[in-house]
């Protein structure tokens, strides 16, 4: 099947041949005795290359489902093998950074010595993750299909204001619709899905407001970098990604609403997932930030 799908995948023979490295003449004799074997011709041969014929296109769509499962299954069973057990396969929406670092001791010791493998992105492309079995669990924003899966809140913060300290107007306790469209925006945007970007978009379009958007981006970090190097702008983020900044730095409350940013743990609604969840959460909350 590998053979078969890399020429069916490279388009000839000879161009499959010297990427599995092997010679030519055996692997072209090895797809005549596949199509013989299965009774049905697989490629229209052309002059100088090959393509698929309609029972080719369907045989290469199941030979690669079942080499994609052989790969799990290989993969799964060298992690069961390690020896410090199998690891938990941990997702982290960067928008929880601070919180998973201040926890980490706590969930770490829950996990009971169990090696973690944490993979950080965006909430969506953790969803797919954990759609796919690619994770076991995932400390992220509500996923976009929630009856797929078993969720526990675990902490809410608000939205806030960040830039330099000297460009808030002095004596100012929050900050305005109209104070921020006079600024270059760097805005926390998920990849798919409805959130705090599109929110605030449409409270400036329903104020009549101009909207001047320098940046957007899934991970915090990068915006709040980032801020030094654009003159006169603003960071909008949660209030739980600011708490390493520098004195340099101020931070405002908002004077309009915006959703509060929510954050669970995330698993497939499954006994295994279910049973982590209930591990790792353990009692309920870990705290409010």
């Amino acid at each position: 099947m590998h053979y078969f799908c890399t020429v069916a995948e490279q388009g000839q023979i000879s161009r499959a041949a010297r990427v599995l490295n092997i010679a030519q003449p055996p692997l072209s004799q090895r797809m005549y005795e596949l199509e013989e074997e299965l009774g049905c011709t697989l490629f229209v041969r052309g002059a100088r290359s090959l393509s698929l014929t309609p029972a080719g296109e369907l045989f290469h769509k199941r030979a690669r489902e079942i080499l994609r499962a052989v790969e799990a299954a290989r993969d799964d069973v060298v992690r069961l093998s390690l020896p410090s057990g199998p690891a938990i396969r941990v997702g982290l929406s960067p928008t929880c950074r601070n919180h998973w670092l201040r926890h980490f001791a706590a969930y770490q010791g829950r996990l009971k010595d169990r090696q973690i493998g944490l993979v950080v992105g965006d909430s969506s492309y953790l969803e797919y993750l954990l759609q796919t079995g690619q994770l076991d669990i995932a400390l992220m924003q509500p996923p976009l299909h929630p009856e797929n899966f078993t969720i526990r809140e675990q902490f809410r913060c608000p939205t806030v204001a960040v830039a330099p300290r000297d460009l808030f107007k002095p004596g100012i306790d929050k900050l305005t619709l109209e104070e921020l469209s006079h600024h270059p925006l760097l805005l926390l945007r998920r990849s798919v899905g409805i959130g705090s970007y599109e929110r605030l978009m449409h409270h400036l379009r329903n104020a009549g407001l101009p909207a001047e958007v320098a940046l957007y981006s899934s991970d915090v970090a990068i915006l709040l970098d980032l801020l030094p190097q654009i003159p006169d702008s603003l960071a909008i983020v949660p209030a739980t990604e600011t708490e390493a900044l520098p004195e340099a730095y101020g931070i405002l409350p908002l004077d309009f609403e915006l959703p509060d940013h929510q954050f669970s743990f995330v698993c497939l609604a499954t006994p295994e997932g279910h049973a982590l969840l209930e591990q790792i959460s353990a009692s309920g909350n870990t705290g409010q930030a």
